[in-house]
Order: C-alpha cells, then sequence, then structure tokens
C-alpha cells in the first residue's frame, strides 16, 4: 500500500512539473508573438536615394509624431461612396455627420487604447487623439522614438536643403499592425509648397469682371446667386494681413469678406513666407462667391500639422467645400501618408464635401527633376485636381479660347519650365468613375489620372491680387499679378459654391464630392455644355486634346451651364459599383474612451 502511494506521489509530481514547462511555453510563446515586430510598408523616406548623410542628430531632440490609424469597413465604405453619388441608388447624397461615419468606420475605442497604451509604455507623451480617432499625437526625444519604432536617425543634406530622417523603416508589434496606418514626424524631409507665381506687374491679372465673363458665371449673378449659405474651408500653412483682403475687396468693389480663422495645433496665425498664397486663394473666392463664408484653417507646415489641419477640417464639418493650394510631389510624399490622408479624404466625401486642390506648377515633373510625377493630395481620387490654362477673352470680355499652360523657359521652380500638372499616380488606381472619352489614352497604366479639370493658372494671363507682405514677396503697392494652379483651385470652389446655392435655390441638395457627377456630366449628352473642351497646348509632356486629356482633363467650366445641367438631373453612364460588400455596419464598442485628449486646438479668431 505504501510503496503504491509513493508512485502515485511520484506521478504527480512528474504531471506538475510536465504541465509547468508547458505552461511556461505557451507563456514564453505568447511573449515572444507580442514582441513581435512588423516593418511597416511605404514608410522608408523616398529622398534619401539622392540625399547625402550628414552626421547624428540630437538624440534628446524633440519629434511631434503623427499617428495614423487604419479605417474599418473599407468595402462597406466603399459602397456607400459609390452609393451616395448614385442617383440612382436610395442612399445618394445621404450624407453622413461625423460621428455617423465614426461609429460606422473609425477604429474602435479598444484599438485606440491600444495603441496610447503602446506609445505611454515607450516613454513618449500622448497629445491627443483626434475625434474619428485616425489621428493620435505624441511627442518625444529622438531617442524615445528610435527605441519605440526601432530606427535610426539621421542629418541629411539634398541640395540647399537640410533635414533629419529615419534610416530604416519603423516597426511595430504585430499586435498592432492591422490598427497602426502610419508614423508620420520621424522625418521632415516633407513640406507642402504653395502652388502659386507671383509676377510684379500691377494690375494686368484678371478679376472678377473678366473672370466671370470667361467662365458663364453672369447670369448666375443676375439671379442673385452669389454663394448665400454656403462655406468653403481653405486650407493653408502660412498666415495673412487681413488688411490686404479688406484693400483688395474696395479696390473691386466687392462686399467684405466673410472670414473666421481657426488655427490649428501650435499655428499663431502670422503673416509669413507664404502670405501671398493665402491672400490669392481668400480673394479669388470672395471674388467668385462673394456671399459665401470663408473658414481660412491655418497649421504648421509639418506632418502632424498637415495632417492635423485636413483632419479638422472634415471633422469640424462646417464646410462644404474645401479649397487646397499647397501641394508636394506624390513620389516625395511616400506612400503611408498618402493613405493616411486617403482616409480623410474618405470621411469627407462621405459627409458631402467637395475638395479641389491645385494639380502643380512644375507641368508633368511634379517632382521638379526629370521623372513624370503628379502632386498630393490632387492626385488622391477622392480630390478633385484642377489643372492650369492660358485664358484668352473675346470681344466683350467673354470666353474667347484656352490653351494648356506650359512655360519651357519659367525655371525658377523646375529645370524642365513652369505647367500645370498631370499625369499618373503612381499610388492610387483609376476609380471606376474615371471613365469617358480620352480616359483610356496611349499613356493609361490602369492608375489615376489628373488633373480632372482646369481653369486659368498662366501667370502671363493670371488673376489680380492685393499683397503688402514683404516676407511673401509682395510689394508694399500691393497690386501683384497671380498666376499657378492654386488660383485655379479656389476658381473652382468659388464656383461650386454657386452651384450649390443655385441647386439649393431649386429645391435641390449640394454637389457633395464632385469627382462621379463631373465625369457623368462629361459622359452623357447635356442640355447645357458644362465644360470648355481644352484642345492645344500641353504641360511640358502630355498634349491636350478633344475630350479628357493628362493636361487639362475634362476642361475649364461654364458655371452657369454646370449649375442649370444639375437641376435637369444627370443620367449616370460608366462605373460600375466596388464588389459586392456586407450590408452591416460596424457597431460602436463600450470600452472605455483613451486617456488622452483631443487632437484638436480650439483656438479660434475672428476677422470681419
Amino acid at each position: 500500500m505504501k510503496h503504491r502511494l509513493m508512485q502515485m506521489f511520484w506521478l504527480w509530481v512528474v504531471a506538475a512539473v510536465v504541465l509547468g514547462i508547458a505552461i511556461a511555453g505557451v507563456s514564453v510563446a505568447v511573449h515572444a508573438q507580442a514582441d513581435q515586430r512588423v516593418p511597416m510598408v511605404g514608410q522608408t523616406v523616398p529622398l534619401l536615394k539622392h540625399a547625402k548623410k550628414t552626421g547624428d542628430i540630437d538624440a534628446g531632440q524633440t519629434l511631434n509624431l503623427s499617428i495614423g490609424l487604419r479605417l474599418q469597413h473599407q468595402d462597406v465604405l466603399l459602397q456607400l461612396l459609390y452609393n451616395l453619388s448614385d442617383p440612382h441608388s436610395a442612399q445618394y447624397h445621404h450624407f453622413l455627420t461625423p460621428q455617423q461615419f465614426a461609429d460606422q468606420f473609425s477604429p474602435t475605442l479598444e484599438q485606440r487604447q491600444q495603441v496610447v497604451d503602446y506609445l505611454h509604455n515607450q516613454g513618449l507623451t500622448v497629445d491627443g487623439v483626434s475625434s474619428n480617432g485616425l489621428l493620435v499625437n505624441a511627442h518625444g526625444t529622438v531617442a524615445q522614438a528610435e527605441a519605440a519604432f526601432r530606427v535610426q536617425v539621421q542629418k541629411y543634406q539634398l541640395g540647399s536643403r537640410s533635414f533629419y530622417a529615419n534610416v530604416n523603416a519603423p516597426s511595430i508589434p504585430s499586435a498592432l499592425s492591422e490598427i497602426i496606418l502610419s508614423i508620420g514626424g520621424l522625418d521632415d524631409s516633407v513640406q507642402l509648397h504653395p502652388l502659386s507665381h507671383l509676377v510684379p506687374t500691377p494690375r494686368a491679372g484678371y478679376a472678377q469682371t473678366e473672370l466671370a465673363g470667361a467662365y458663364d458665371i453672369n447670369p448666375l449673378y443676375q439671379e442673385g446667386v452669389q454663394g448665400k449659405g454656403q462655406t468653403v474651408a481653405v486650407f493653408e500653412l502660412d498666415g495673412y494681413q487681413p488688411a490686404d483682403i479688406s484693400q483688395f475687396a474696395v479696390e473691386h468693389h466687392l462686399s467684405q469678406p466673410n472670414l473666421t480663422n481657426v488655427l490649428v495645433d501650435s499655428a499663431n496665425g502670422s503673416a509669413g513666407a507664404g502670405a501671398i498664397e493665402v491672400e490669392l486663394d481668400i480673394e479669388v473666392i470672395n471674388e467668385i462667391a462673394p456671399q459665401a463664408q470663408q473658414l481660412v484653417y491655418e497649421g504648421p507646415n509639418s506632418t502632424q500639422g498637415v495632417n492635423d489641419t485636413y483632419n479638422r477640417i472634415v471633422t469640424d464639418n462646417q464646410a462644404q467645400i474645401i479649397s487646397v493650394s499647397w501641394g508636394e510631389c506624390e513620389t516625395q510624399s511616400g506612400a503611408a501618408e498618402l493613405q493616411t490622408l486617403d482616409g480623410i479624404f474618405k470621411q469627407a466625401a462621405a459627409q458631402g464635401i467637395s475638395i479641389f486642390a491645385a494639380s502643380g506648377d512644375s507641368g508633368a515633373y511634379d517632382c521638379n527633376d526629370q521623372n513624370l510625377a503628379v502632386d498630393s493630395p490632387a492626385s488622391d481620387p477622392y480630390v478633385t485636381s484642377v489643372g492650369g490654362t492660358n485664358l484668352q477673352l473675346a470681344n466683350g470680355g467673354t470666353y474667347g479660347s484656352e490653351s494648356a499652360w506650359s512655360s519651357p523657359t519659367d525655371t525658377q521652380r523646375s529645370p524642365n519650365g513652369a505647367g500645370g500638372g498631370g499625369g499618373l499616380s503612381n499610388t492610387f488606381s483609376k476609380p471606376d468613375w474615371q471613365v469617358g472619352p480620352g480616359v483610356n489614352n496611349q499613356y493609361s497604366n490602369g492608375m489615376r489620372e489628373v488633373p480632372d479639370v482646369a481653369a486659368d493658372a498662366d501667370p502671363a494671363s493670371g488673376y489680380a491680387v492685393y499683397c503688402t507682405v514683404s516676407a511673401s514677396g509682395c510689394p508694399s503697392s500691393g497690386d501683384v499679378t497671380v498666376g499657378g494652379t492654386s488660383a485655379a483651385a479656389p476658381l473652382w470652389a468659388g464656383s461650386t459654391a454657386l452651384v450649390n446655392d443655385f441647386l439649393q435655390q431649386h429645391g435641390q441638395q449640394r454637389v457633395g464630392w464632385v469627382n462621379p457627377m463631373l465625369y457623368q456630366l462629361a459622359n452623357s449628352q447635356q442640355t447645357y455644355a458644362p465644360f470648355h473642351d481644352v484642345t492645344s497646348g500641353n504641360n511640358l509632356h502630355y498634349m491636350a486634346g478633344p475630350n479628357y486629356d493628362l493636361a487639362t482633363g475634362l476642361g475649364s467650366p461654364d458655371v452657369y451651364n454646370i449649375a442649370r445641367d444639375g437641376i435637369n438631373g444627370i443620367p449616370t453612364t460608366g462605373g460600375n459599383p466596388p464588389d459586392p460588400a456586407p450590408t452591416v455596419v460596424a457597431t460602436p464598442t463600450d470600452t472605455p474612451q483613451p486617456t488622452a485628449t483631443p487632437a484638436q486646438s480650439p483656438a479660434t479668431n475672428a476677422q470681419s
């Protein structure tokens, strides 16, 4: 009996040891899996291919990080966006609120908290989580960021420009790889550029009278349509001089614009080197849509500042239209950052917001070298890319002719010259709605084609602007002529405010995300011709021609005709819905809110 008890005892001991070893093995395996790192795709710095390493960066320097998170249920979202723009769908123009979008497509509160906890555990300070959960702001030293993301940050030189950048792609724990989309702020290699050209020729550019005559706006004015009830958000990375805006209105016999500044992150609203761009945008919108309200969003020119400014505009949801005249070569922006912005622009589309962005001023060579490239954010499918033309008036101030903007001898920005941006994206596929005569051409490769539309941009037929900011190159006299696709974008934004006003006066909704509608207009016979088809000239590489082309897109606007076609109804032709997707939507979780404050600045400064 005693022997049997001893046997059983030792069997229990052996079993306990085996079980303990197994449990320990599982624990080690789980811990190892939790520590497994995944390198992030699209997070290398493109400029390093051409830059020279100049040394180490101070390990104690502070980095401001913008962590981009992934949208959920993207197949459902794509189907929704298709339905919102399909006049035959029961969801047509049933735009979402920011809360509805967040409930259905944003990362869950639990996912946001996972990211916040990881950053905290790495010693980084979390400054806030955006209300839609797409951005987490944090800061820390270079040493802390290098340890958190297993990177090395170095100093570099490219031409006259110095910058710092991560040598290798950052990595994150595998458990976060389905949540985190991008890590911005590990480098400052990319800064957006204002896409305008100042010409020191006083009072030579077109103003409201000429622009309204050329683009068929006067009939709308005669019907009392001036953009009433419309709000345009103006995306800016600099400030402006309010007195310049006021003086422009006085000189051109316009009402004073209804302006409100919204300062994002550390922006202070002071007028700097980019002020000419800000003033150009505000003044063009004011002369095209005098009764529209303008919200001037001003943020820092950094990855965090750019992301936060776009996201603030969209989550505020106060504007029906966004005008963007700042951009960067798509190739240099990096794929991860482009995808982060794409998520923000998809939310804008779901909320019925039209975004117009300048296509660039270096023609088909947006990176300012010998390689074909296009501009971001104009290359994004949820943004309307606006190219450039040279506009000539007929006798009587009406539309005469246009040709693609191309100035091979203007090499101050690019060695190939200046011209309206256009070409093929290297990141975004051609969307289903981008169809029609000319879209499939000898250059087509299955990628997104830009621009979508065009308008006057050549400085030789530019815009009258008033600017006295010496830091921006403006004369003390104030009167200058400015060109660039950054003038064409606010012209389209102001024109869309007029179209929205006209539609709503006729009991219809605003146009919303406008790209599908523009191609629907071009693909079916309209009672009134919506575009001036630009068929001559080039943008330093691509030739303009009948119908769609990669120099001027669908052409420049006949604003009155677009408005009238809109109230007549636009039949849908071409374009297929995305692959069938589940009709269910995400259910909000009951997990607690991440322990961080909102990554949005409440500071506003009203101007009158």
